[in-house]
């Protein structure tokens, strides 16, 4: 998707980093993990970039083996919020209890982010009627009234705010979410396995992608090129954090979160050790 989160990848492509790696790499745009994930089973793709949840999720149900290859975004303040439409009666986050708020799936990070931020907030989030629509859709939405709220991230955040004048509710990033990791890298563990040199080689493209998010310009001219963003709006989205590493505490609060909310069952077998790739060591 169009997002700020996978701005290290095109920044690697953009720059050529890949092919100083070696690597000839070759960019497919899918409209999610429920398409990602099995050409990752099939072997049409070696790497997706995506969220974590539907990983574990697909690692518990016996899917497939999966290796988290490199980080990629946690969340900072207000990049991934709850809005409302300019003239919502909806004033406060207790005033989302009964509403219908827009996910753009269902049982993934949106809607794990947006619970723990709502009982944080003393929000009864099980009174919430929850829609999927995609995130480019959902400021359309609002603006029509045929929702009450959105959890969008930027940036569609930034272009909602812009655009119809839509409201922050609640930020999804605090308390138990604050900085916390939303996507990353993932290969097969048989293809690692089998090819730990190119998957390294693709580590270390990323991680210089990743050093070199830390500087916003790089970051505005790559969602400029990718999201095809009008320069004032990159210039005014907010953006989280690009880790350089995956780091296995990190990644546990996503699965403890994931069992607070049903997302994964409470005696899920997740291995963390072993989902995270090691980089040969010669």
């Amino acid at each position: 998707m169009p997002i700020i989160d996978s701005a290290p990848i095109h920044i690697a492509a953009q720059k050529g980093f890949f092919k100083e790696q070696g690597l000839d790499v070759k960019l497919e745009t899918v409209t999610g993990a429920a398409t990602a994930i099995p050409k990752l089973l099939n072997g049409e793709l070696q790497f997706t970039y995506g969220a974590y949840v539907p990983v574990f999720q697909a690692q518990s149900k016996g899917t497939g083996d999966f290796k988290f290859v490199a980080d990629s975004y946690q969340t900072a303040e207000n990049i991934f919020v709850i809005m409302v439409a300019a003239n919502s009666p909806i004033k406060t986050p207790k005033d989302l209890e009964h509403k219908k708020i827009a996910t753009n799936t269902k049982n993934s990070i949106t809607d794990l982010l947006a619970k723990s931020a709502m009982e944080t907030a003393g929000v009864n989030h099980s009174t919430v009627e929850w829609v999927e629509f995609p995130f480019p859709d959902m400021q359309s939405k609002l603006e029509a009234n045929q929702i009450d709220a959105a959890v969008i991230l930027e940036p569609f955040v930034t272009q909602a705010a812009r655009g119809i004048g839509a409201v922050p509710i609640l930020d999804t990033s605090q308390g138990p979410t604050s900085n916390f990791p939303i996507s990353g890298y993932t290969g097969m563990a048989k293809f690692v396995a089998e090819n730990p040199k190119t998957t390294e080689a693709f580590r270390r493209a990323l991680v210089k992608a990743s050093e070199l998010a830390r500087d916003r310009t790089e970051v505005e001219n790559a969602v400029m090129a990718y999201a095809k963003l009008e320069r004032q709006v990159a210039q005014l989205v907010r953006i989280g954090t690009f880790p350089t590493s995956v780091d296995r505490t990190r990644l546990q609060r996503t699965v403890d979160l994931m069992k607070q909310y049903n997302m994964l069952a409470p005696n899920a077998n997740i291995n963390l050790e072993t989902m995270i790739f090691t980089p040969p060591t010669s």
